[in-house]
């Protein structure tokens, strides 16, 4: 069948292709840091410090944009 003759040719012609390419190392990836994990440390937190550089009121509370899609 035409089909058949035309799959083998396929079929051969690819083989060549792929004689043609170079054994290379595989490089699924540019850096070898895979999977990396860190200790999970908490730290001592401290809400004065990041109150300095916000904005208060007089009352010593916190002054935040109200959301802009809010009406």
């Amino acid at each position: 069948m035409k089909i058949e003759k035309d799959a083998e040719k396929i079929l051969k012609d690819f083989s060549k292709t792929l004689e043609s390419i170079p054994d290379l190392e595989e490089t699924h990836y540019i850096v070898d840091n895979l999977n990396l994990t860190r200790k999970d440390i908490s730290k001592q937190k401290n809400p004065e410090k990041l109150m300095e550089n916000s904005k208060t009121d007089k009352d010593g509370k916190l002054l935040v944009k109200k959301a802009e899609w809010i009406n």
